[in-house]
C-alpha cells in the first residue's frame, strides 16, 4: 500500500466541493445499514459497566461528577426513559451519535474536495473499524467524544475551504457542549490550534469570531468548571490516578495498543496521514493527529484517548485510496482489505459470538468490552443468596458495600427485583453519593479482588467490621469482570459516618 500514500501530489487549494447528482444516496444506504445493525444487536449481552454508571449518575443530576462532566449521563437518563430498564433503549442516544460521526467523515471528505466514492471509502474504512464498532454498540463518553470531534473537524475543514469567518461561532457552540462531554476535548482543542499556528492555515485565526468562538465554549463550559472548582477538582485527582495506574499500557503502550483500531486498517491509516500532510491546506489535521497524540503520551492519557483524531485521517485516506484505485486489481485488494478488517473487527466490537467465545476472542486482543456486558444479574443473584443467610430481623438493618462504582450499578439496577437493598460505595460518584445511614449496622460486601485465603480480606474491613464472615462468592459459568470475588457479611464495629472518609476514593 506504499503507493497509496503517495497517491496525491502536495496541493495548495482542493478542488470545490463536486455536486454529482444522487451523491447521497450510497452514504444514505450505507448509514441507514449502520443504524440497522447496531439497533438489531443493541439488546444482546447486557449492560456495559459504564452504562448503568450513567444511568445512576443521571438519578443524581448535577453540572458535574468527579470523573465525568454531565452530558452522557443525561443521554443515558432521556434513553432509559424512552422504556425503562431496557438495554436497547438506553443504547439508542450511542447508534444516533455513531452514525452521525459517519456522516462527518465523508462530508469532510466532501469538504476536501472528495469524490463520492471517496466518501463511500472514508466512511466505510471507519464503520470497519474497532472504535466505530466498539462505541456505537455502548453508550459512554468516547461515543458522544467522537461525534464532537467528527464534527469539529468538519466544521474546520469547511471554514479553511469558505473562509466564513462566521463559521467560529457554531464552531464554538458545538465545542462548548463538548467539553460538557468529555475533559480530552479540550485537549484535542489545544492540539488543533496548536497545528493551525505551526502549520497553518494561520489566516482564519485572524478574525473577531474566533474570540468569540472561545468565549461561546467557555461560557457553556464554565457550570462544569464551577462544578469542579467547588469539589477540589476531582478530575485532576482522577487523570493523575488514571496515569499512576498506566491503564492500557501508559504513555509507552499508547501506540502500540493502535493495532486494535484494526490491524489491517493501520496501513490505512497511515495512508490517510500522508495525504493530510502533504496538502498544504489540510495538513492541520496530521498536525493535530501528531500533537494530539503527543499530548496523550505526555499526560499518560489512555490509549483509547487517540480515538478522537481518526476522523479526519481517515478522510484523507479515503481521498488518497480514491485516486490510488486506478484498476480493478487495486480495488478488489482494498475491498478485500477492508473486508478482511471488518471480519476481525465486528466479533470484538459488537455481541456476535456466543458469550464465552467472545470473552475469550477480547481477553485475546486485550479488549473488555464482552466481559463488561455479562454476568450483572448474576451478581445480584450472588449477593441475595448471601443476604438470605441473614435473619429477617438483621436484613432491616443491612445495605450492601460494593468495592467498585460497576458492581454498585449492577447492584443498583438489579437488585430490587431480588430484593436487596440499596447498594453503596466509595468509588467515584458513590462516595459523593453516600454514605449509608448508620443505623444500617449490617454490610454485605462485595470485594474487589480474588481472595483465597481466611485471613486475606479487604484491610479496611480489619478495623470497621467486629465480626467479618465469608458468606459466598460471586458465580458465574463464564469468565466474567466480576466470577469469583469474595462476598461478606460484615458487623459493623463503626458507624458508617466514621468509616466513610476512609473509604471514597477516585480512580
Amino acid at each position: 500500500m506504499s503507493s497509496l500514500a503517495t497517491a496525491s501530489e502536495e496541493v495548495g487549494l482542493s478542488a470545490p466541493v463536486r455536486r454529482e447528482p444522487g451523491r447521497h444516496r450510497p452514504l444514505l444506504a450505507l448509514l441507514g445499514g449502520l443504524a440497522t445493525v447496531l439497533t438489531l444487536l443493541s439488546n444482546r449481552y447486557g449492560y456495559y459497566h459504564d452504562e448503568m454508571y450513567f444511568l445512576v449518575s443521571g438519578q443524581h443530576p448535577a453540572w458535574g461528577y468527579p470523573d465525568q462532566p454531565p452530558l452522557t449521563p443525561l443521554l443515558a437518563r432521556l434513553g432509559n426513559a424512552l422504556a425503562p430498564g431496557e438495554v436497547w433503549a438506553l443504547r439508542i442516544p450511542a447508534t444516533v451519535c455513531t452514525v452521525l460521526t459517519v456522516l462527518f467523515v465523508a462530508l469532510l471528505v466532501r469538504e476536501m474536495g472528495g469524490s463520492r466514492r471517496a466518501e463511500l471509502l472514508a466512511a466505510g474504512a471507519f464503520s470497519c473499524s474497532t472504535m466505530v464498532l466498539i462505541t456505537g454498540h455502548v453508550l459512554g463518553t468516547s461515543t458522544t467524544d467522537l461525534t464532537f470531534v467528527a464534527a469539529l473537524s468538519w466544521l474546520l475543514a469547511r471554514l479553511i475551504r469558505t473562509g466564513n469567518s462566521r463559521l467560529w461561532l457554531v464552531i464554538g457552540v458545538v465545542l462548548g457542549v463538548g467539553l460538557l462531554n468529555k475533559m480530552t476535548l479540550a485537549l484535542w482543542v489545544f492540539a488543533a490550534l496548536t497545528a493551525l499556528v505551526l502549520v497553518g492555515p494561520r489566516r482564519i485565526l485572524y478574525s473577531r469570531w474566533f474570540l468569540v468562538a472561545g468565549l461561546v465554549a467557555l461560557g457553556l463550559w464554565t457550570p462544569y468548571l464551577l462544578w469542579q472548582a467547588n469539589h477540589d477538582w476531582p478530575q485532576l485527582t482522577m487523570a493523575s490516578v488514571l496515569r499512576e495506574q498506566a491503564a492500557q499500557g501508559g504513555s509507552l503502550g499508547l501506540l502500540p495498543y493502535q493495532v486494535v483500531v484494526g490491524p489491517l486498517l493501520l496501513p490505512l491509516c497511515v495512508a490517510g496521514g500522508v495525504w493530510l500532510w502533504r496538502n498544504r491546506q489540510y495538513r492541520v489535521f496530521a498536525g493535530t493527529f501528531i500533537t494530539f497524540t503527543a499530548l496523550l503520551m505526555a499526560t499518560g492519557g489512555k490509549a483509547t484517548y487517540l480515538a478522537s483524531a481518526y476522523p479526519a485521517v481517515f478522510a484523507g485516506f479515503g481521498i488518497a485510496a480514491d485516486r490510488w484505485m486506478h484498476s480493478s486489481r487495486r480495488e478488489l485488494t482494498l475491498y478485500g482489505v477492508l473486508g478482511l478488517s471488518l471480519v476481525i473487527a465486528a466479533p470484538l466490537g459488537l455481541p456476535l459470538l456466543p458469550e464465552r467465545a467472545a470473552v475469550s476472542y477480547g481477553n485475546a486482543l486485550t479488549v473488555d468490552q464482552a466481559r463488561s456486558q455479562i454476568g450483572w444479574p448474576e451478581l445480584a443473584d450472588s449477593v441475595a443468596r448471601a443476604m438470605h443467610q441473614l435473619a429477617p430481623a438483621e436484613r432491616s438493618r443491612t445495605v450492601i458495600y460494593a468495592y467498585n462504582y460497576g458492581q454498585a450499578s449492577a447492584l443498583q439496577r438489579f437488585g430490587p427485583a431480588r430484593g436487596l437493598p440499596q447498594a453503596y460505595s466509595g468509588h467515584n460518584g458513590f462516595g459523593y453519593w453516600g454514605p449509608p445511614p448508620d443505623s444500617a449496622n449490617i454490610a454485605i460486601v462485595v470485594d474487589g479482588s480474588r481472595r483465597t485465603g481466611p485471613e486475606d480480606v479487604p484491610e479496611w474491613t480489619r478495623q470497621g467490621c467486629a465480626v467479618l464472615t465469608r458468606a459466598g462468592t460471586v458465580e458465574n459459568p463464564t469468565p466474567t469482570r466480576e466470577k469469583g470475588k469474595p462476598i461478606w457479611i460484615c458487623q459493623l464495629r463503626q458507624p458508617w459516618s466514621t468509616l466513610w472518609p476512609h473509604l471514597t476514593r477516585l480512580g
